[in-house]
Order: C-alpha cells, then structure tokens, then sequence
C-alpha cells in the first residue's frame, strides 16, 4: 500500500536559522534533511504552485502575485494526481488564495490571527483518515505562525523605506526565532498526532518551507518577495518515516521543483512528468550517491513594494551553481554576482571583475528568462 503523505508547510521558515531550535535539531535526527534547496520563488503563491506542478510559473500561469489564480487547467496538479491514484486529500490554508481546490476532498482555510492551529491541524489529519476509510491520505498543512509576525510586527508598521525598520535587525531577528520556536512546538504536535494514530510506519511527514524571510538584511525588503538572496530563497525540506534515513544532513544543490517527481516517486505513481528534474527520493532512502545535484538552479521574484515593484510579472532574476550567484535586476538593468562560499552574506558584489564562471551563468540565466 502506498504511504500517507503529510505535507507541512512552515511557511517562512529560514533555513540558516534551523539551528537555533533545539527541538528543530531533536526533530531532524529522525528524518533526512535537505538544507540546500533554492526556492523557486521567494513568496507562497508561486512557491506552492511550482512545487505542486514541478514547473516555474511561465509554464504554469502563476508566476506573479496578480496571477494567484491563473493556473492552467492543461497542468498537472499534484492533488488531483493523487486523488486519481486511490489517494483521500485534504489541505487547510492561511487563504484559499493559495493553491487551486483542484483534486482536494477537504478543501478549508483558518484564520491565522484566531484559530489554534495546533488543535485544528491535528483534528484535520484524524478526519482525513476517518473519511478516507482505508485510503492513504495526502494532507497539506499550512503553518502561518511567522507570517502572522511578519504582518503584525512588521507590514502594519512600517513602510517598505522606513529606516528604523533596517536599524533594529537584531531586534527582528529575535522576535522571527521566537516565531520560528513557535512552528518547531506545532511540527513536534504533528509527528505526536501520527503515532497516536498508529499510523507512523505507513506515513511520511514532508515538513519544508517555501521560503525564507528577511529580518531588515536589504533595504527595500521587509520580509519577502522582493529580492533573491539567500535569506528568502534557500529553504529545506525534511522527510521523517519508515524507510528513510535517520540524523542526515543533504547540503546538495537542489530547486523545491524536485519535490513533486518526488512524490510521485514516493506513492508509485507512473507519471508523465511535467519536469525533467530528478526525484530525491532514492538519496533518502539509503542511496546517498544518488546523483541528485542540480548543475545549476533558478529563481525569480516581482514584489508587491519595495525600489521596484512588479507584481504582474517577474523583474528578479538569479542563478545558482555550488558556489556563485547570479541576479539580474530587469527594472535597473543591474547585475549582481556572488562567492557563496567565501560571502555567504552577498555583501561583496563580484560582477565584471574577472570570475570566469560569470558569462556562462549570465548566458544561462539569460537564455532560460527568455525562453
């Protein structure tokens, strides 16, 4: 029988801040965490809709806030893939604005500033197993606790250019790990609720982030969407459950694409594949030389505010390899170049001074924008 697939988003979750959970690193000792995975886009609705269809959002029409809803019916869609294949879904969302109801039996949103998802996302997952009556279950969880934060604490504060917000980074930073500690006591409750069940050996939790958020490192970046660094574009994926490595870390380049041949993998699904990417499902069961490093990977952002806002269409552009970045401002016609290793901060621009991986990246970046 295939497995119960749980899906936990801990939206806004930043991967270089996991560490400072101590139950985070408790957590991750039982799975295999990927920590290197470069997110598509640095804000949900089109994080979301390419990891569910396994495309960026020029293929599959969500690739701008303003095209939240423009997913194409000729695509794919992860949930309705599942729910063709024997599998009862169910999902619980900050807005329905966020993914399509396509192939979801249950289909509801909470209130992030009223309801206690640490009640209510349990009671969805033993509902769903209740109505699936024997069916595996796919259920997608969305955690919006540090989006809460990032609304309260700091949208309704602060204008994209006030500089008081940029002076008190420290400040913000420590109110975000205490938001992010909030998420890791919720993960913990969800891992609680299926050995309760007696369904740990037939389930495998999937706890990832669809991206990071910024504390005030950018001027011009209140929390996301407006930049492609690594604060908001590096996220993790955890995979827990039977069969799969236990207490190891992946630092392999990998896109949050890779997640949906993944699934497929995961329930034997024989699909077509919208994506050419390879699944990381044999690396985290045991098969660690699985060749599952990507060359290079992508990423495009257009903000909602910010120096230059695009929320139509992407004017952000970067690329990644395992050592440099690359992004292309579109609006000021400005590129930025990267070490990731020896700046993993991105303070040191190093375009234009001599790197000779620069006009390969800047070709590549440039054919795949326009393409």
């Amino acid at each position: 029988m295939n497995p119960n697939i749980i899906f936990v988003l801990l939206d806004g979750a930043r991967c270089d801040r996991i560490h400072t959970s101590k139950d985070f690193m408790e957590l991750k000792k039982d799975g295999c965490l990927f920590n290197n995975v470069t997110a598509a886009y640095p804000y949900t609705f089109p994080a979301i809709n390419s990891m569910f269809t396994g495309m960026f959002g020029k293929e599959n029409g969500v690739d701008a806030y303003y095209k939240m809803f423009k997913l194409k019916d000729s695509i794919a869609f992860l949930p309705e893939i599942l729910q063709e294949n024997g599998y009862f879904t169910s999902c619980d969302l900050i807005s329905d604005k966020v993914i399509s109801s396509r192939g979801f039996d249950i289909y509801q949103s909470h209130n992030e500033y009223e309801d206690d998802l640490i009640i209510k996302h349990p009671e969805l997952i033993k509902k769903s197993f209740k109505e699936a009556n024997g069916q595996p279950i796919f259920t997608f969880l969305q955690f919006s606790r540090i989006h809460t934060i990032t609304v309260s604490e700091v949208l309704k504060k602060y204008e994209w250019d006030d500089a008081e917000f940029y002076q008190k980074k420290s400040d913000n930073m420590k109110n975000y790990d205490k938001a992010f500690q909030q998420s890791v006591v919720y993960a913990k409750k969800i891992v609680q609720t299926i050995e309760e069940l007696g369904k740990s050996t037939e389930t495998v939790i999937v706890f990832f982030s669809d991206h990071g958020t910024g504390v005030g490192e950018r001027f011009g970046e209140r929390n996301y969407g407006v930049y492609t660094y690594e604060e908001t574009i590096r996220t993790f994926h955890l995979f827990l459950g039977t069969g799969i490595v236990k207490n190891h870390v992946c630092d392999k380049l990998v896109s949050s694409l890779q997640l949906f041949p993944t699934i497929m993998d995961l329930c034997q699904i024989k699909f077509d594949s919208q994506t050419n990417l390879p699944s990381l499902m044999p690396y985290f069961v045991g098969n660690l030389d699985t060749k599952i490093e990507l060359p290079y990977v992508f990423s495009e952002t257009g903000g909602l505010q910010g120096p230059f806002p695009s929320p139509k269409e992407p004017n952000v552009f970067c690329i990644k390899n395992s050592r440099y970045k690359l992004i292309f401002f579109k609006t000021s016609k400005e590129w930025k170049m990267f070490d990731l290793i020896k700046d993993p901060r991105e303070e040191e621009n190093i375009f234009g001074k001599q790197i000779k991986e620069e006009k390969v990246l800047q070709d590549k970046l440039t054919k795949w924008i326009n393409r």
